[in-house]
């Protein structure tokens, strides 16, 4: 048995439905844009959106990118308003259906612990939603300076856990940003590959309605599964991830993946 100590989580899309979040993200920055002579509708802004995302890696800034193609002249504070989005955080976090009972269930066997790309304000989000007490270890991209997929924020997680990386999973949304690093540490993965069509969310504005929309049809995440970082398991909703642990830690470290989907 290749037991595993500590479980990994990312919290976007994994713990809390990142959309609506980014949703509100857009419309912020859309409408501060349009108070400062943006002349584009919305629609306008998510096609643009879409077009540099197919177009360009996963690290181009698309709403900087709009702004400095239509705005040139409005002054840099202005743009700079546009992009905060932490005044929007609180409360634009929904938690992923039966993500309290997974944590439950795993929390009673391991450890369980967060590398995530957040600010300082998701440890007000875990405790508002009940979650904040599941979990053993918080590293936080915004209070560590480092982030995914940076290595040294998994470096940083194992090293606080006092862990050996063989005995840790990471469970991510994300190839790019969770697989493929912890990967390269030794870590085992499972990815969470949602079918976001099908979550079960009612967008709260025409807002909400058409960015998630836009989501769906190009996220500009890269998904590839490169030789040597592909996930040692893919599952399609939190539910089968127990199943999915249970398994891995009767197999060998980097052997066929494991398949868990319903």
């Amino acid at each position: 048995m290749n037991r595993i100590d500590w479980i990994f989580f990312d919290i976007g899309n994994v713990i809390f439905y990142d959309l609506p979040l980014l949703a509100r993200i857009w419309r912020h920055f859309y409408l501060t844009m349009r108070e400062a002579g943006l002349a584009l509708s919305f629609e306008q802004v998510l096609a643009e959106r879409e077009e540099i995302l197919g177009n360009n890696p996963p690290e181009v800034h698309p709403r900087k990118l709009i702004a400095e193609r239509h705005c040139p002249s409005v002054p840099a504070e202005v743009k700079q308003k546009a992009y905060e989005y932490h005044h929007l955080y609180p409360g634009a976090n929904v938690p992923l259906p039966g993500v309290h009972q997974v944590l439950g269930e795993l929390g009673g066997s391991y450890h369980l612990g967060v590398i995530a790309n957040q600010p300082p304000l998701v440890r007000g989000e875990l405790a508002a939603h009940g979650l904040a007490g599941f979990f053993d270890l918080l590293v936080i991209s915004d209070e560590v300076g480092l982030h995914k997929p940076d290595v040294r924020i998994f470096a940083h997680a194992l090293s606080l856990a006092q862990a050996d990386p063989a005995r840790c999973l990471m469970v991510g949304d994300r190839v790019d940003n969770d697989v493929r690093p912890a990967r390269s540490l030794g870590m085992r993965t499972v990815w969470l590959d949602n079918d976001y069509s099908l979550m079960p969310y009612a967008p709260q504005d025409e807002y909400e309605r058409r960015y998630i929309a836009s989501y769906l049809r190009i996220s500009g995440v890269d998904q590839r599964l490169l030789p040597g970082g592909a996930p040692d398991a893919r599952i399609t909703n939190p539910a089968e991830l127990p199943a999915a642990v249970a398994a891995l830690a009767y197999r060998p470290v980097n052997s066929e993946r494991v398949e868990c989907t319903t």
